[in-house]
């Protein structure tokens, strides 16, 4: 049974999680996803050589024409570069996944998570209450009041001579 380790990112708390548990991190923890996106430099270049290759093709044309032949110009050099501009991606994106132990039994881990979840504008978090094992409810008991018998008193009398 192999066991996957997680490092929390601000106390150095580990955990281990079996890979038979059906869960992506241990239960209770945090996870932080940061995605920052750049713009790829590949099709920034690609865009920077169309522009001068549309340049180029436009100086070899007379003055009073280029404007008519902006269009076909820029067709001709997009066409040129559909394929390698479809086969590129326009962004990175640089994406980084942190964990955060369960703070709800850690006064100062809450702390620091709270001051966290502020810098984002988020609203504080407080500790769960610990679990408490589930209790059955029990219907109210009812009294049933019986009357209670009589006394009777039954004397006899004595037989008559």
């Amino acid at each position: 049974m192999l066991q996957n380790q997680f490092t929390c990112a601000m106390s150095g708390i580990k955990s281990k999680l079996d890979e038979d548990d059906d869960m992506d991190f241990p239960d209770g923890w945090i996870e932080v996803k940061i995605t920052r996106r750049f713009v790829n430099p590949k099709w920034d270049a690609i865009q920077y050589v169309k522009q001068g290759l549309i340049a180029q093709h436009l100086q070899n044309i007379p003055e009073e024409h280029r404007e008519e032949q902006f269009l076909a110009i820029t067709i001709q050099v997009e066409a040129q570069f559909a394929m390698i501009e479809g086969q590129t991606d326009q962004y990175i994106e640089e994406e980084v996944t942190k964990y955060i132990a369960n703070p709800d039994s850690n006064v100062a881990l809450m702390a620091e998570y709270n001051k966290l979840r502020k810098m984002l504008g988020l609203k504080p978090e407080q500790a769960a209450p610990p679990e408490q094992p589930a209790q059955i409810e029990q219907a109210p008991q009812q009294s049933v009041q019986t009357e209670q018998p009589q006394k009777q008193t039954v004397t006899e009398e004595a037989p008559k001579a």
